[in-house]
């Protein structure tokens, strides 16, 4: 009994991967435009880059697409600017201990105050024009 070539090729889910060949080809230009790629990568991650670019349409592997995964989080991390890097670190706890302060004093929408964007970024400029030996 023949089955028709049709019917045999059952429409299965398609794999939708993040990365392909574009993808990965930008992430590459634009580290080297930042000046990252050397300093942020070592051989070995940016040879898995530059093979996946030149023989890989997409990354079908999971073991190659978790080695990628980390190898893009550590170039997220460089390509970050100091301005961002600075509203991570310092003005996210920094809202937090003023919200809290507020909270204590009766403010109950103080609470919001931890994930306004535009808090914490003012909280990062206040501090980064403020001079030298003007507070903590």
């Amino acid at each position: 009994m023949r089955i028709n070539a049709a019917l045999r090729e059952t429409p299965s889910r398609e794999r939708k991967t993040l990365f392909t060949r574009s993808f990965l080809g930008s992430l590459r230009r634009k580290a080297l435009q930042k000046r990252v790629w050397y300093s942020a990568l070592d051989k070995v991650e940016r040879g898995i880059i530059t093979l996946s670019i030149r023989l890989i349409d997409s990354v079908q592997s999971a073991t190659l697409g978790i080695e990628i995964v980390k190898i893009t989080k550590k170039l997220r991390d460089a390509l970050k600017s100091p301005f961002i890097r600075y509203l991570e670190t310092f003005s996210l706890k920094e809202a937090k201990k003023i919200a809290d302060q507020a909270l204590e004093f009766g403010n109950t929408k103080a609470q919001e105050w931890i994930y306004d964007f535009g808090f914490t970024r003012y909280l990062t400029l206040i501090n980064h024009n403020k001079p030298t030996g003007w507070g903590p």
